[in-house]
């Protein structure tokens, strides 16, 4: 195919390009009528319609040329029209089934178009008929083909979310593979950025990597076109909720049927596109000279969580304290529910926590009275609306070294667990009411892996961002270890005892 790029022409081109066809037609039928009284004492007839026919084909060769300029001119910044996906060549995994309800779409939109006279908008994975029909309900815009090469088949979810990486660099740098960029113009920008998203509705649709691609690129796209103050919106075509931590529900303008509409954070979504694009690589190198530390401290805080069982009293206050240690001045909060008596509420506000009384969310997929019956309740921590930031700590851990730099990064940012999943022990979230209700909404619908909250967690934020694991490290004491093995672990890491079997919880240390 050409990669040539022309000049845009307007939305409405496509009707004057139709009226100067229906001229030009008009045109040849006069020439008809000329060539016919010209010839009218001709006497073979069959001679006289040849010439006529011979005159019109000339003359539609040398119109047709034009018509197919015009054309091509009047194609997208990006790419001419015919460079779009049908169902019969495409890729697979990038083929969406969705139904298009143009009207939602409208109603979607029409406030967006309401204050522009020529509103511009950028189509990523829409077929050739669904761009017609995004000319005819938006008439007046100027729509465009942005072109997106396809990521490589041999990029899979376990290559940009590998369980392990060399973190040390002992005998390799980790890197992750790299998407194909999409194919714009310099200084070309867009009001609106339409992308139509593949979703399978089967387990594990959440990590597609044809999915995570396009989204992606539709981030990088509103970035580049983001001038000064103007306004870029994102609309997603799908029947399942776009990655909430790269377009959190927050910036969710309008939701009609499978069409949802956001306004992105641009500065916000410019620093997550700076991050590595899977766990392949640490989001914070190991051995940095410099943190990154955030601005707002007030809107900032440690949090954990206390429910069903008050043995982990003592570790919260432990882990307290060795959080005011390690330099931090941050907010402390924690969440209790009505199983922590008064007398140990007291206790935890002596050691400096801010308690917050919550009601339990049970796990509808556990059985009664299990370990895992009411860990849902780990939810409630989006409901700290009154913070930006929250890092999530268990409450068996101690903080060895300042971690405030952790709240310069964004949702979710995790140590990795095992295969493709981050381990929600240690984690920075970014509380929001929405959220909360996008978490309730399918606790009947996603199995977690492990009945847990972090299983859970792992199937809603499939996109998330790699910490050295020494941030979040699990220190054991063995029984077979001699008193002076144990007295050492213990004076150097500052980590409790934990001895095999547990009889009693565990303690971690968390380090940079």
């Amino acid at each position: 195919m050409e990669q040539r790029h022309r000049p845009a022409a307007a939305a409405d081109d496509t009707t004057k390009r139709r009226a100067t066809k229906s001229k030009s037609f008009k045109d040849v039928e006069n020439y008809e009528v000329l060539v016919l009284e010209k010839n009218c004492g001709c006497k073979f007839k069959s001679l006289r319609y040849l010439l006529i026919a011979i005159v019109s084909a000339t003359f539609l060769t040398l119109l047709t040329p034009t018509l197919y300029e015009r054309q091509l001119q009047s194609s997208s910044r990006y790419v001419d029209v015919d460079w779009i996906w049908d169902k019969t060549g495409a890729d697979p995994r990038y083929v969406s089934s969705a139904d298009v309800q143009w009207a939602d779409v409208y109603t979607a939109i029409e406030d967006v178009s309401a204050g522009n006279r020529e509103l511009k908008i950028g189509l990523l994975n829409f077929n050739s008929t669904e761009y017609g029909s995004w000319s005819r309900i938006l008439p007046e815009s100027h729509v465009s083909i942005v072109r997106l090469e396809h990521a490589k088949d041999s990029i899979t979810w376990p290559k940009l979310y590998p369980e392990w990486i060399d973190e040390e660099e002992e005998s390799e740098i980790p890197s992750c593979p790299s998407f194909p960029e999409p194919n714009g113009r310099r200084g070309a920008w867009f009001d609106v950025i339409a992308v139509k998203l593949p979703c399978t509705r089967v387990a594990g649709w959440s990590r597609d990597v044809a999915r995570l691609h396009l989204q992606l690129s539709a981030a990088k796209l509103a970035v580049a076109s983001s001038r000064g103050n103007r306004k870029v919106h994102v609309l997603f075509v799908t029947d399942c909720f776009p990655i909430p931590n790269l377009f959190p529900c927050k910036n969710l303008v309008k939701h009609e049927g499978n069409a949802w509409l956001y306004r992105p954070d641009l500065k916000a979504v410019r620093e997550k596109l700076r991050l590595p694009v899977g766990s392949c690589e640490l989001a914070i190198p190991l051995k940095a000279k410099a943190r990154l530390f955030s601005v707002d401290r007030r809107r900032e805080a440690y949090a954990t969580i206390l429910h069903s069982a008050s043995e982990y009293v003592c570790g919260a206050i432990t882990a307290a304290q060795s959080i005011r240690q390690a330099g931090s001045t941050r907010d402390l909060v924690i969440l209790v529910d009505n199983t922590i008596s008064d007398h140990h509420r007291r206790g935890l506000e002596a050691a400096g926590w801010k308690v917050r009384i919550i009601e339990r969310i049970r796990n509808p997929k556990a059985e009664r009275d299990a370990y895992n019956e009411w860990n849902y309740s780990k939810f409630r921590l989006w409901q700290l609306t009154d913070y930006d930031k929250i890092i999530f700590i268990d409450a068996d851990l101690l903080i060895l070294r300042n971690v405030d730099f952790l709240f310069a990064m964004p949702e979710i940012t995790a140590t990795g667990n095992n295969a493709t999943l981050f381990n929600s022990g240690v984690m920075v979230i970014e509380p929001s009411n929405c959220t909360f209700q996008l978490l309730m909404e399918h606790i009947n619908e996603i199995t977690s892996y492990n009945g847990g909250d972090q299983g859970y967690l792992n199937e809603i934020f499939t996109w998330w961002h790699r910490i050295p694991k020494h941030m979040n490290f699990l220190k054991h004491f063995w029984e077979g270890d001699s008193e002076e093995a144990k007295a050492r672990a213990c004076c150097g890491t500052g980590a409790r005892r934990r001895t095999r079997p547990r009889a009693t919880p565990r303690r971690r240390r968390l380090r940079r």
